[in-house]
This record gives C-alpha cells, sequence and structure tokens, in this order.
C-alpha cells in the first residue's frame, strides 16, 4: 500500500510497526493476539491490548482524516484486516514483477526480462522495513525481502551477460561483489563479465581473492561450480556456453 509521504511521516513508529504488519498479510485478518505478540516482541505488557485499540483508532485517522470509519483498516471477528486494492503493496509488486522476468529469462527472452527485473528493482528506496527491525517478526520479513532483492539484482546481472552487455556491467558487478564477499553467484558473473572483455587475468584474480576471502572467514573452498568456471576461464573451453552453466549452478542453489 501506499499511503501518502504525509501519513506515512506523521507516523509514531509503534503505528508504523503496526501498519507494516498489515501491508505484510493485506486483505488478511489478523487477530489482535497475534498482533499483541508480535508488537511486543512476544512479552506483552499489562497494557498492551488497551495500547493496542488506541494505536488502531490512531492509525485508522491516519488513513482516513476526514471520516475514521471510512478507514481500510476494518474490525473483524477477533481482529482486524486491512483492505488493500490489487497493485496498493510493494512487496507484492515486487514479487510479480521478478516472477515474470524469471519466466522471460527461462524463455530466452532478455530483453523482456531485463524489463521486468528493472521494473522489479525500481520499486526500492532503500532498506526493507528501514527503522522497524527491533521487532522480531519484522526483521525477518526485512531480512526475507533484501535477499529477494540481491537475488533479483543477480538475476539482472545473468540476463545482462546474456545479452552481451559484459562491458557495461563489470564496473557494477566489482562493486556488487564487495558488498558481497561470501557471495559466490556475484564473483561468478563478474569472472565472466572480465573474461568477455578481454580481462581473463583479471578474472582470475578475482577467483583468487574470492577463495582467499572464503578460505580465510569460513575455512571453505569456492563450490565445484565456481572452481568449474574457473578453469574454464583459464582454459577457454567453451565459454559461449559458460552462462549457462552459471545460470544452472543459480537454479541449484535456490533448490536447496
Amino acid at each position: 500500500m501506499k499511503p501518502s509521504g504525509d501519513v506515512i511521516a506523521g507516523l509514531a513508529p509503534r503505528h508504523r510497526q503496526l501498519l507494516a504488519l498489515f501491508l505484510l498479510n493485506p486483505n488478511v485478518a489478523v487477530h489482535r493476539d497475534t498482533l499483541i505478540d508480535l508488537l511486543w516482541n512476544r512479552r506483552p505488557t499489562k497494557s498492551a491490548p488497551r495500547n493496542l485499540t488506541t494505536y488502531i483508532a490512531q492509525v485508522r485517522r491516519r488513513l482516513s482524516p476526514r471520516d475514521p470509519a471510512l478507514s481500510p483498516l476494518h474490525t473483524v471477528e477477533g481482529g482486524y484486516l486491512l483492505s488493500v486494492p490489487p497493485g496498493s503493496v510493494d512487496a507484492a509488486v515486487f514479487n510479480h514483477f521478478a516472477a515474470q522476468g524469471r519466466i522471460a529469462r527461462e524463455n530466452g527472452d532478455y530483453h523482456n526480462a531485463a524489463r521486468m527485473l528493472e521494473n522489479a528493482l525500481s520499486l526500492w528506496r532503500g532498506d526493507a522495513l528501514l527503522g522497524m527491525r527491533h521487532v522480531d517478526e519484522l526483521s525477518s520479513w526485512a531480512e526475507r525481502l533484501d535477499e529477494d532483492r540481491r537475488a533479483v539484482t543477480e538475476d539482472l546481472f545473468d540476463v545482462r551477460l546474456a545479452l552481451g552487455h559484459h562491458h557495461e556491467i563489470v564496473g557494477g558487478l566489482a562493486q556488487w561483489a564487495r558488498r558481497h564477499p561470501l557471495r559466490e553467484r556475484p564473483h561468478r558473473q563478474l569472472m565472466l563479465a572480465l573474461h568477455r572483455s578481454g580481462r581473463t587475468h583479471d578474472a582470475s584474480a578475482s577467483y583468487q581473492r574470492l577463495r582467499r576471502t572464503l578460505v580465510d572467514r569460513l575455512g571453505t573452498e569456492p563450490s565445484p561450480d565456481t572452481q568449474a568456471l574457473h578453469q574454464r576461464i583459464l582454459t577457454g573451453d567453451d565459454l559461449p556456453s559458460a552462462l549457462m552453466r552459471l545460470r544452472a549452478a543459480t537454479q541449484r542453489a535456490e533448490r536447496t
């Protein structure tokens, strides 16, 4: 849901947390006891039920200042339900674009895949649920949303590699790999982009940096897929199909 900036800016922290819980469960009845447990991290105070009633009334007034009775936040048996129209929750729209992009990618329609994935990422305006992560349930949601964002970003890198945009994405991939030193997927993508840009030495150096990081911090070697890609880069073995193998490695990881 996309309330106006004034509505969001005017909400107190507890009200923002409450609204976030409803937006993560749009058009679904949420029991009062569940809301109390989640808002107070399963350690509610004696005043929590009374406070929740107050918060609900205040959020209703914010959502419908002229007439709270017309607020989309409804009282239902045992709890409350936030009624939102389709396309009003960014997380759901993000998931839709991401799914469409992945379908297009699997069908070889890389231009459409890039457009859908870019649409998904354009919805982000910063970290998910910023300032609300001390609520355990919202923290868990935020971590899932962050991981979804990372996966879609890397899906887009895959698509742009398939489109032959290796020169254009080397810089962005290098920055992304530095931000996520333990994620092997962007390092594989960077290795491939560097090699295709005529920088095989840099591609090998990128692999060695990844290997040192994994050994030093996790005590483990790169995965067989990453090692195999490095070997193919060194030998120049069937590099046009390396992207297909990279995608297959990603799909295996997603299933585990």
